[in-house]
């Protein structure tokens, strides 16, 4: 018996549903707010832009099995959505130098795994430095847990639910010294200009790519003798969600408060709170 050609109502089209989409952050958009995007399956979604996501980006999308999109992970743009800036760096003597000048401020963070002391440099940053010291004097860093900490790369706290957060504004950038990021310089979390505001980086290595933007100015580095501190903080779960990683996920933890890391990330530290050492 011959083979023939099926009759049209016997050809049946496999469909295969698109997963997974990305596009690019436009010009201008600020962090917080919310994007409106058609998905593939021309379902509208409204993305909080986050707050180290910035113009030319590209974020990437996934479906998941119960059919609700999320941010998979976000590449970096080529530029990071920002002129970068050339300038001499200075040297560990030059640093060293810097921190033991008269007007440096001394501050101690109560961590769950001990203190870390401060050294804070006005000259650095001054704009930081204030904002630094005045967040300190107002106790905002009280009971913080450390959302971000990932390995070989930063610690990051600062974001609450309470009413703390929307009492300050963005702040402007401050002038590039030439301080390099070396292990345990201290600057406030931001991805574009003048944004920053309350939450802070410590990093735990030496990243000589950052220092070239505007809002990369360090203002203060740990003393040596609280790196091992620093260096015991727990780093198990990684990388936030919206670089990629599972971590705890700060647009959760500002919508949900502390409940949310005591609930799903058990072994966070956090900063108890921080005190100007006068």
């Amino acid at each position: 018996m011959a083979i023939g050609t099926p009759e049209a109502e016997d050809v049946v089209e496999l469909v295969e549903e698109v997963t997974s989409f990305s596009f690019e952050i436009p010009e201008g958009v600020k962090a917080g707010v919310k994007l409106k995007v058609v998905a593939p399956d021309q379902v509208t979604l409204h993305i909080p832009l986050p707050h180290n996501v910035v113009t030319g980006d590209r974020m990437v999308m996934v479906k998941s099995l119960d059919g609700k999109w999320g941010i998979k992970h976000v590449v970096r743009g080529e530029l990071g959505g920002a002129p970068m800036f050339s300038t001499p760096w200075k040297t560990e003597e030059e640093i060293a130098k810097d921190l033991s000048q008269p007007h440096v401020c001394s501050v101690e963070l109560a961590t769950t795994k001990g203190t870390i002391k401060l050294r804070v440099v006005p000259s650095w940053a001054p704009k930081g430095a204030q904002r630094f010291l005045q967040l300190v004097s107002d106790k905002y860093y009280t009971d913080l847990p450390i959302y971000r900490a990932v390995p070989d790369f930063l610690i990051q706290f600062g974001v609450t639910t309470d009413d703390r957060y929307g009492r300050y504004e963005a702040m402007e950038d401050d002038e590039l010294k030439g301080i390099p990021f070396l292990e345990g310089m201290v600057c406030f979390a931001a991805s574009s200009q003048n944004s920053r505001l309350a939450a802070i980086c410590v990093f735990l290595t030496d990243l000589p790519q950052l220092g070239k933007r505007s809002w990369e100015t360090p203002f203060a580095r740990v003393s040596e003798e609280s790196f091992p501190v620093l260096r015991s903080i727990y780093t198990g779960y990684g990388e936030m969600p919206q670089c990629g990683g599972s971590g705890p996920d700060p647009i959760q933890l500002q919508d949900r408060g502390n409940p949310y890391i005591k609930e799903k990330f058990p072994q966070c530290d956090y900063v108890e709170s921080a005190e100007w050492v006068q």
